[in-house]
């Protein structure tokens, strides 16, 4: 049978999870979409090896199962310091520059070679995930002279934060490059761009995939982690396939205690522009090396499930933690319980509304879809599409029944993994090869009882479009008693 929880669950690929049995183990767990961290893919084979395992596994276990590969993006670091480290004292002077250098207590090397032109007197400088904090005194060359503000232990390659600096390099590095076209040749299903400021950036990547010429084109996914990104949401998102609320870097960036408030902000918007939306970053931490969660972070992930994200995602915990199993069952409960108290609410009656930014001829019959299921006690939406679009916006209406999506497309149904609440399903025909309505509805519906989705004396409310197989030609709903 179909599983309650809508939520999906995004695991990160890692030393302690990336084999095949592994990968098995997670998706039997409640796996829905694996991350392949770009950084610690030396070589693009990386990538495609574990694409592969994970189709493997994918189809073995007869699960739709996604995959995306995140691009390191431009990231800024400290050269080499003597010794491998050195004490910042507040108060003291410390000069960044971008000629190459052995690090001291007084000066360090820079990997952006237009640091010095990019930054601006008074603005603040975040060093290892802030734990160091200088503010830019004066410029003189290629030197930066800065007052610690926050000082501490410095190491070789720390990474560097500029939350207010307008920096003209570009979001795709050249690495970044050879990582997306390995990740369009392997068929990866999204591609996440890190450091996003601006559409301008979404739309270069785009433009980049479609360069490429290959008939499989991923998804972008924008990852919001600069201030700027927050000052520019809308537009991101309306640019974008989906985001990220990812709360690591953007927690420098903006300030800790603003991340929750934006947090929100960035999943409102995503569901009123129908776009799905991930939150990640230190959900499980302690259970790196814990076998129970705190308290806290159990609170943490339900009330990203109550804010009616995506996906909630993994690093870390499944990268490299003691038990990457025991982690996904723990989310999984976690989201299955706030999943299932949503549900509750909204068969009460008190959901709010949802607003969408747009008007549609989709979001009216989907509307009407729900409210037929609702009156009527349906136990699952049955919505074919051709793109992925009808689900997307029957997901963000928070149905408080399991939406099954059959398609005739693999990309579609593999991208549909990370859309909230819906279970995507495979044709087992073309719909170019259906003449009649009632012969692709028999068809779906006979596939989702031979996969368990659907039983006998069921009531099941369909929407799908005339002419069959045509993208954003909802028009119909029909309410069917499963025999």
């Amino acid at each position: 049978m179909i599983r309650k929880r809508k939520t999906k669950i995004i695991a990160t690929l890692g030393p302690a999870s990336d084999s095949s049995v592994m990968i098995r183990k997670l998706i039997k767990q409640g796996v829905d979409v694996f991350r392949i961290n770009a950084s610690h893919a030396v070589q693009t084979s990386v990538i495609e090896t574990y694409i592969q395992r994970v189709r493997d596994a994918s189809d073995e276990l007869q699960r739709p199962v996604g995959v995306f590969v995140d691009l390191q993006g431009p990231k800024i670091r400290v050269g080499n310091i003597e010794n491998g480290t050195v004490s910042l004292k507040k108060g003291e002077t410390f000069e960044l520059t971008t000629e190459d250098c052995e690090g001291n207590v007084d000066i360090a090397s820079v990997s952006y070679k237009h640091f010095h032109e990019d930054v601006q007197v008074g603005q603040k400088i975040f060093i290892d995930d802030g734990r160091l904090r200088l503010k830019v005194m004066k410029k003189k060359g290629c030197s930066v002279f800065c007052k610690v503000l926050v000082g501490g232990p410095l190491s070789s390659r720390k990474g560097i934060n500029l939350p207010t600096t307008r920096m003209r390099m570009s979001a795709m590095t050249d690495k970044d490059k050879k990582d997306a076209v390995q990740a369009i040749v392997s068929r990866a299903d999204y591609i996440a761009l890190s450091f996003v400021t601006s559409r301008k950036d979404v739309e270069k990547l785009r433009e980049f995939i479609n360069e490429q010429g290959h008939d499989h084109r991923p998804k972008i996914i924008s990852k919001i982690e600069r201030q700027l990104a927050v000052d520019n949401i809308r537009e991101i998102i309306e640019s974008s396939d989906a985001v990220m609320v990812a709360r690591g870097d953007l927690g420098v960036e903006i300030g800790v205690e603003k991340v929750p408030k934006v947090q929100k902000r960035i999943v409102i918007e995503s569901n009123r522009q129908i776009k799905p939306v991930i939150v990640a970053t230190q959900m499980l931490e302690s259970m790196i090396q814990s076998a129970v969660a705190t308290r806290a972070e159990v609170s943490d992930v339900a009330n990203a499930v109550y804010d009616r994200c995506d996906a909630v995602m993994l690093s870390g915990e499944t990268a490299m933690g003691v038990n990457p199993v025991a982690v996904v069952k723990t989310m999984h409960h976690i989201c299955l319980e706030a999943d299932d108290h949503q549900s509750e609410i909204k068969r009460a009656g008190y959901a709010t509304r949802v607003i969408f930014d747009e008007k549609s001829q989709a979001i009216s019959v989907c509307r009407a879809a729900d409210q037929i299921a609702e009156d009527n006690h349906a136990q699952v939406m049955l919505c074919f599409t051709s793109s992925g679009a009808t689900p997307s916006v029957a997901s963000k209406l928070n149905p408080s029944i399991p939406v099954v999506a059959p398609t005739d497309r693999e990309d579609v149904y593999r991208q549909l993994a990370l859309v909230r609440g819906v279970v995507p399903l495979m044709m087992p025909v073309p719909f170019k090869g259906i003449q009649r309505w009632t012969d692709m509805i028999n068809l779906a519906i006979e596939e989702a009882k031979r996969i368990g989705y659907l039983k006998i004396s069921q009531k099941v409310v369909v929407t799908a479009g005339r002419p069959i197989g045509v993208s954003s030609g909802i028009n119909s709903i029909r309410i069917v008693t499963i025999e």
